[in-house]
Order: structure tokens, then C-alpha cells, then sequence
């Protein structure tokens, strides 16, 4: 990119002239859209430029014409050859591969969820109370070689525009790369369009290459990476001045501008965190992250059943619940105040005879009543205050974020559709948003209840790794108690508790098997003896000689742990068993086991749902994975296809890569997710007949039209050996 005549001229990676193209196509974009150049200071920097924008980001829409690259288009009719002459970019990183950049603004088309028909998956943007519903595109963004188009369209126009990129979404040979694609692939999805070949997506690109960064919004990607923001900062002040909440309302060139800066990012980012990815070989791991997208995106798009004859009596029990609980605070202070001042709430505390002394306090002299300073005065001090206030916030939680909020946001089908993120923790662990069922308690089992299988077809299965992080930090430390303990078959925490209590397992007692299950959540993980003593709910120093007693048992885990810490002081990151790096800086080093075990225990878990979708698809089968929730799948098994129940246990578990075997239990649904069962007889474990699955090609299509087998590479790909960290 430079500057010539005062306008950016485009000087792009993979670039290429248009061979052939003709002399009239580019006229006719030209037509429908004005040109310009930016209003920015440009700097050569090793080589690539960088966009400042200037203090001067307010749209004046006399000038504006002149601001825009000449290679920025904004379409409001597409040429019925515009397709055919759009040029794929290439990298030197992915040779024969062929790319293109995407994008879609978005507006609202339902009122509320519950008008959303069946087979539509509403999605959002941003998070919590203020993220906004979406559901159609107006704008569709593509970025090819040589330029950047926004294209508009509506409904009333019958998607005639959009319909018309269809030859290119649906061309297997080129590459698709967006940031957050799924959420493009269910708009898209939404107005039926479908997308073939292989699916990129910068966030997670840019996770694997540096997941410590502090935002992951494209234009932070490329800040001083060749990237433009000038016209995100202009559209963010008229979005501003004009109290714009709808991008529809945005005048066609600002917001075309925007948006083909955006795609035009995401290309820049495409390139930049890909040659980080390749450089620290990490691209087989990022491969089974885009395929696992596919399994992802089909879950969200099927989505979950509740159980509509539920909604009432449930809501009505809860709120009897937080209503009995809130009166029971009330009811032991003698008066009426507000629980979420602080000031109040520590008063009431006092009023009702709390040692004064047992608090803490912030460096102001404020009293702190966070969540963990009061489980602290709840397990340490047995204060009867704070466990009743606990119980109500428990109840007000149950009714208002999982009865309330789930039942908000189901459609007209009485289905929900999450948004499953593969890389939102920084160890690589899934996480589920709107609605957020990963945090769902497992004891109380009246939300899960909520949860049915399609109709009476159907049946809901449940396959959890058994114990699985401890596995791994059995086989990463060769804790030889552990090892044989897991080998037999014996219950970890049980066989920990016998081990630190050096008595048989029939004579461990229900608080010591706790214990230890604590012992092993915590030690492994690196908590200093204040946790400890917090999460045994004992004095420090007692805490102190069970964790003696602990390591004293099984000796290779305290060498493993400091070889942990040792090797991340020494190289900055420590890497498990698939490639992943988490970077740590040296005083973070006590988080280094835990980033390893969770971190290979999630990429196991990803791995092997890839494995099954290929096998689910391959064979043709209706049965589908519905959620990933921690180590544990969601399946829903079509009845005429129990038999295969063994079969996708045994892919799910692996009994000759590690030191230990790895395996899944499980259990189903009698018929919900809240009422699970085991079978009186274990299924069992059994091998595939064949392997040919393994061909399947996962980016055919395949779930919006008749499936296919193609052959596809990177699967297998092992980023260490069996021992590194």
C-alpha cells in the first residue's frame, strides 16, 4: 500500500492483476460506488505501511467521495458476471490454496426469539444485558486479490444480489476467511446461502499465535500491521453524534467504507497471525481447530429442546424459592436492607454479632464482601448471615440467568441455539454463551431438566471423560500410585485418599475421598495454602499437613510441577501434547501445570469430537452431537442407531497413546438432561469396523446439502512427543 497522487494505492500480499478481466466490469462497480482517498498519515515500517488515522474522523459527506481507496467498492446492483471476475489471493504459507476475505453487516428481523422460526439461529452481538439481537444480513464484504466490494440487498429485493456471490461461497476451491465465522455462516445460512471449502477464522488464527493479547478485535489485530482503522473511528463518532443503534441507518458510503476496511483486515490479520501459527508449528493444531468449527457450527445450528409444559411450574417453584430465602435474611438481621451495598450488608453482619475481626479489607479501609471474601467467611467462620445470603443469591441466580434468561431466548420451535467458542480461555478449553449452560450447577438438576431429547425418536446420551485431567497429570508426572490406581480401574480420589491416609479404599470415608478429590483439584493446580485452607474449609495450618501428606505419597508430583515451572521461566511458554503454547511470563509460572493439563485435556476433547463428526457424517447417521459442556458430550442417538453407542465411546476414549488409558463414561437421558440414568448393563467399548471415515472432508457442505467424501490432511498431526511440556 502507498500513496500516490494523495490517494492509498493497495499494494497487497498475494495480489494479482485480473487476467482477462474486462474493461467495462470494473467500470460498472466504479458507477455504483464513490471513490476517494483516506484521510491518513501513512509510514513505511520494515518494509510494510502503516494507517494512522488523523485527528480529523468526522463524515462530512461532501468530502467524504474523497477519502476512499480507489479499489473500495460499494454495490448496490451486482453485474451478473461479477463473480467471474473476482481474483482469489494466494500465500507462499498455504501453496495451491486460494483465498478470499468475507463479511456481513447484520439487522434484526424477528421481534422477539420466540417469533423466530424453526430452522433460522438468531445470533448476537455483544454480550450480556446490552448484546443485540441479529438475524439477516444487508451487507455482504468480499476481499479478493486486488479489491474489496460491499454489496447491498434486502429481502423485498429477494436476496437477488446476495444470490449472485452464490458460484463463489459454494466454490470448494476457494478458501473462506472471515473473523468469527460462524456467526457469518448462520446469517448467511439464515437467507440460504451455504459455504464449501475450507473455513478460516482469524480469532482463532490469532489465539494460537499469541493468546495473552488484550483484545481480539480485528482492528486491534492489525493496529501497525498494515491494517486501516480511519474509518472505524469515523463511523464510531457518527454512531455516537446520531445516537445510531441500527447499522442500516448509516449513510451507504461511510458504512461501505467501514466495511471494506474491515474485510481488508481481516486479510492483513489472515496473513500476519498465519505466519506465526507456521512458524511455531502450530498449524496442525489450528487445522483440528477449523474442523472442529464444522461440528461446532452444526450443534449451534441444531440447537437444544426445552420443555415448554415446564416453563411455569419451574419459574413458580423458583421464585417461591428466592422469595423464602431473601425473608430468611431478613428475617435473621430483624429489618429490611439492601444486600448489594456493602456498607449495609456489613452492618447487618455486625448487628447480628460477627466478630469484627475476621474481615478484610481493601488498602482504602473498605470492607471487602466480594463472592469469595464471603464463601470465605461462610466455610472458615460459619457465619449464618452470609450462608442464608449465599442461598438467596444461589435461588435469585437459578430464576433470573438460567429459567428467565433460557426461556428468553428459545424460538418458535422451543429450541435453544448457544454459541459455542473453541478458544475463549486462554488454555484452549470450549466455552458456551447465550445461553451460558457450561456454568450450570450439577447438583441442582432442575434447569438441566428443562432439556429434551427432539421427540420420541430421539435419545439423549451422555458420554464424560472419566477423571480426565488427573489421567494426564498422572501420565505427565508417572506418579506410579496414580498410574496403577487409574490401571485397575479404581476411583482416582478414592485411591489418592487411601494413598495420603495409607489405609485400604474400603475403609476411606466420604469427607476423606472429598479431600483428596480437593487435594487434587488444587495442589496440581498450584494453590498456596490460604486457598488450600479455604478450599478444605480447614485452619492453614492444618491445610499445610495435608499437602505434606499429599506429596509425601505420591512423590513424582512435586518434581513434575517444578519442572513445569522451570521450563516455562526458561522459554516463556510451556507446550502440551497437540502443540499448544501458553505463554507465561516468569512470575506466572505457578499457573504453568494447570495450563498444561486443562490445555491438553481440552485439545484431547477437540481432537476427538473431530474424529466422531467425521464418523457420524461418513456413515450417514442421524445421531448428532448436540453440546460440549467441560469433558463431557451431549449426544442425540436417533433409537434406530443405539448399536452405535459402543462404537462412539470408543472413539471418544484412547487406551494405547498415554501412559494411562483415557476413557468415557456413559449415561442417558430418562428422557432429560436433568434425569440421567445409567444402563443396567455397560454398553461397552467397540472399534469400527472400518476406517474410511477418516476421509470424510468436513468443509463439503456437507450440513447444508447431501454429504460426500473427500480426502483431507493435517488431522493427525502431533505438535510433541508423549513426555513434553
Amino acid at each position: 500500500m502507498q500513496i500516490v497522487d494523495g490517494k492509498i494505492v493497495f499494494d497487497e500480499p498475494g495480489a494479482s492483476k485480473r487476467p482477462g478481466a474486462s474493461a467495462d466490469a470494473p467500470a460498472r462497480a466504479r458507477a455504483a460506488a464513490p471513490k476517494a482517498k483516506v484521510n491518513a498519515v501513512v509510514k513505511p515500517a520494515k518494509g510494510r505501511p502503516v494507517v494512522k488515522a488523523t485527528n480529523v474522523v468526522s463524515y462530512n459527506p461532501d468530502t467524504f467521495a474523497e477519502l476512499v481507496p480507489d479499489n473500495f467498492y460499494v454495490l448496490h446492483e451486482v453485474p451478473d458476471d461479477f463473480v467471474e471476475h473476482i481474483v482469489p489471493f494466494t500465500t507462499e504459507l498455504l501453496p495451491g490454496k486460494k483465498f478470499i476475505t468475507f463479511d456481513t453487516e447484520t439487522t434484526v428481523k424477528y421481534p422477539s426469539s420466540y417469533n423466530v422460526p424453526e430452522g433460522f439461529v438468531r445470533r448476537w452481538v455483544g454480550s450480556g444485558k446490552s448484546a443485540t439481537p441479529q438475524d439477516v444480513p444487508f451487507v455482504v464484504s468480499i476481499c479478493d486479490a486486488n479489491a474489496c466490494y460491499t454489496i447491498y440487498d434486502s429481502e423485498e429485493n429477494g436476496w437477488a444480489n446476495f444470490y449472485k456471490l452464490r458460484p463463489l461461497f459454494e466454490n470448494p476451491a476457494i478458501d473462506k476467511v472471515a473473523q468469527n465465522i460462524h456467526f457469518d455462516m448462520h446469517i448467511l445460512h439464515n437467507i440460504g446461502i451455504k459455504l464449501k471449502g475450507q473455513l478460516h477464522d482469524t480469532v482463532i488464527l490469532a489465539k494460537l499465535a499469541n493468546e495473552n493479547r488484550n483484545s481480539f478485535a480485528l482492528v486491534d489485530l492489525v493496529h501497525h500491521k498494515g491494517g486501516i482503522s480511519v474509518f472505524e473511528d469515523m463511523l464510531a463518532n457518527y454512531k455516537s453524534a446520531h445516537r445510531i443503534t441500527n447499522y442500516k441507518n448509516f449513510p451507504d458510503d461511510l458504512l461501505g467504507a467501514y466495511a471494506n476496511a474491515d474485510i481488508y483486515n481481516c486479510k492483513v490479520a489472515f496473513f500476519n497471525e498465519l505466519k506465526t501459527v507456521v512458524a511455531d508449528e502450530l498449524l496442525p493444531l489450528y487445522q483440528t481447530e477449523i474442523e472442529l468449527g464444522m461440528a461446532l457450527y452444526e450443534m449451534e445450528r441444531h440447537g437444544m429442546k426445552i420443555d415448554e409444559s415446564y416453563e411455569v411450574p419451574l419459574k413458580t417453584e423458583l421464585q417461591t424459592l428466592v422469595d423464602t430465602s431473601e425473608q430468611a435474611v431478613y428475617d435473621a438481621v430483624g429489618y429490611m436492607f439492601n444486600m448489594n451495598s456493602n456498607q449495609q450488608l456489613h452492618k447487618a453482619l455486625l448487628s447480628v454479632g460477627t466478630d469484627p475481626n475476621i474481615f478484610s479489607y481493601t488498602d482504602k479501609g473498605n470492607v471487602k464482601l466480594d463472592k469469595n471474601e464471603l464463601e470465605r467467611l461462610s466455610s472458615q467462620h460459619g457465619v449464618d448471615l452470609v450462608d442464608k445470603l449465599l442461598e438467596f443469591r444461589k435461588a435469585e441466580k437459578l430464576l433470573n440467568t438460567y429459567a428467565n434468561g433460557i426461556y428468553s431466548q428459545r424460538d418458535s420451535a422451543f429450541k435453544v441455539h448457544c454459541n459455542i467458542n473453541s478458544v475463549e480461555a486462554t488454555t484452549g478449553r470450549m466455552s458456551i454463551t447465550k445461553p451460558a449452560l457450561q456454568t450450570l450447577n450439577k447438583k441442582d438438576t432442575r434447569i438441566r431438566k428443562m432439556f429434551l431429547p427432539t421427540d420420541d425418536q430421539w435419545q439423549l446420551v451422555f458420554m464424560d471423560l472419566d477423571q480426565i485431567e488427573y489421567r494426564y497429570a498422572a501420565h505427565y508426572s508417572k506418579a506410579e500410585g496414580l498410574i496403577d490406581a487409574i490401571k485397575k480401574g479404581h476411583d482416582i480420589h478414592l485411591g489418592t485418599a487411601a494413598l495420603v491416609y495409607n489405609k485400604p479404599m474400603s475403609e476411606v470415608t466420604k469427607e476423606e475421598r472429598q479431600r483428596a478429590k480437593t487435594l487434587n483439584f488444587s495442589l496440581i493446580y498450584g494453590q498456596g495454602d490460604e486457598a488450600l485452607a479455604n478450599s478444605l474449609k480447614v485452619p492453614i495450618s492444618e491445610a499445610r499437613e495435608f499437602k505434606a501428606k499429599y506429596f509425601g505419597s505420591l512423590p513424582e508430583l512435586k518434581p513434575f510441577i517444578a519442572t513445569v515451572h522451570q521450563v516455562n521461566k526458561m522459554r516463556g511458554y510451556i507446550k502440551n501434547f497437540y502443540g499448544r503454547r501458553r505463554r507465561l511470563k516468569p512470575d506466572e509460572s505457578f499457573k504453568a501445570p494447570n495450563a498444561l493439563i486443562q490445555g491438553v485435556s481440552a485439545d484431547y476433547i477437540k481432537s476427538k469430537m473431530v474424529l466422531i463428526y467425521r464418523y457420524l457424517k461418513a456413515n450417514k447417521l442421524q445421531t448428532r452431537m448436540l453440546l460440549p459442556i467441560h469433558d463431557e458430550i451431549v449426544f442425540e442417538f436417533h433409537k434406530s442407531e443405539l448399536e452405535h453407542i459402543p462404537i462412539v465411546r470408543w472413539l471418544l476414549s484412547d487406551f494405547k497413546t498415554f501412559r494411562v488409558p483415557i476413557t468415557a463414561g456413559v449415561e442417558y437421558g430418562n428422557p432429560s438432561w436433568g434425569e440421567k440414568i445409567e444402563d443396567d448393563v455397560d454398553c461397552g467399548f467397540r472399534e469400527p469396523d472400518n476406517f474410511d471415515f477418516l476421509n470424510y472432508n468436513v468443509f463439503n457442505g456437507g450440513y447444508f446439502a447431501n454429504s460426500e467424501v473427500g480426502t483431507i490432511g493435517g488431522y493427525f498431526g502431533k505438535g510433541n512427543d508423549i513426555g513434553g511440556y
